[in-house]
């Protein structure tokens, strides 16, 4: 029949190995000397051997102990690890995240993400670049813990934490605009633009206000993505508006001569940060998406006071 272990019992033993004595292993670990004779009492019998003989000049190890208590030393490593473990599990600082990013953000995301992992050394990332309705997809059906996607379409699949940009209007070097504080749609006024397709949430509003203030909206070229919008600005082929996310990672680079301006009226960019509504969600999961919210929080309030 196999003993029961008693992990208690196995730290007193290793108490008494480390302090010789049965008094010394007391004080150390608070307890009396009768309790841990008693529990050094109990492990032997459950183990079937003698660990220690006592005689007169006091408490003498057998054979027997000296191995066991190698033995010993690895059980209480590995569940000091397993207690680490759980401690870590239990406040979301280990495991494995799967995240899902729109191509728009894809440029801050993984800077944020390995702030959290150098705060988390335990925690494994998978991060990938799709479109949004695709990250929404796979976020509803639990292939993605997490998405980071333009305006949700299928919220009712979805927990979703909204964050609202206000768009710049992006001038190329030398436009006569570039004096402005801020650019008008009347500004814009058949100048040649550069937009991101009609059913894009951002150009539907510019041609809204076109249509609004009686502007003639020319649109010159269209793509998929702000970053590329705003090199063709660059190169000189238009103006468009753009996401000050895009605007901030553009800046940085030696080659732009791109001028941003504040646009009004208003247009927005919404983006939302999305989990799961239907399947289960780790706790590293929730300890991202809270530091996450937090970083997008602040990054939306410096946009702001810019």
């Amino acid at each position: 029949m196999i003993p029961k272990i008693n992990a208690k019992q196995l730290y007193i033993f290793q108490e008494v190995m480390g302090g010789g004595s049965i008094s010394k292993a007391a004080r150390r670990l608070g307890l009396t000397q009768p309790a841990v004779s008693t529990a050094i009492a109990n492990l032997e019998s459950d183990m079937g051997f003698l660990l220690f003989k006592r005689n007169h000049y006091g408490t003498e190890m057998t054979i027997e102990a000296k191995s066991f208590s190698e033995g010993v030393e690895r059980v209480l490593t590995a569940l000091n690890n397993l207690e680490e473990l759980a401690e870590n599990l239990k406040h979301g600082r280990v495991g494995k995240l799967q995240i899902g990013c729109m191509p728009g953000l894809s440029t801050i995301t993984p800077k944020i993400a390995a702030r959290f992992m150098r705060d988390n050394p335990e925690v494994k990332l998978s991060l990938q670049t799709f479109p949004s309705r695709k990250v929404e997809e796979w976020v509803a059906a639990g292939h993605f813990d997490l998405g980071i996607v333009e305006r949700p379409q299928s919220k009712n699949e979805l927990e979703v934490f909204s964050y609202k940009f206000e768009m710049l209007c992006a001038l190329p070097e030398g436009s006569m605009l570039a004096a402005r504080d801020e650019i008008t749609i009347e500004d814009l006024d058949d100048k040649p633009m550069i937009t991101l397709g009609d059913a894009h949430q951002t150009t539907m509003q510019l041609r809204s206000l076109a249509n609004k203030h009686d502007c003639q909206l020319n649109v010159v070229a269209e793509t998929q993505l702000f970053p590329s919008a705003i090199a063709l600005v660059n190169e000189g082929v238009g103006y468009a508006l753009i996401d000050p996310v895009t605007a901030m990672e553009y800046g940085k680079r030696s080659d732009s001569q791109v001028i941003l301006r504040p646009f009004r009226p208003l247009v927005e960019f919404e983006v939302a940060i999305i989990l799961p509504k239907f399947h289960l969600v780790s706790r590293l999961c929730r300890h991202f998406q809270v530091a996450l919210k937090e970083e997008f929080d602040h990054l939306v309030q410096s946009l702001i006071k810019e």
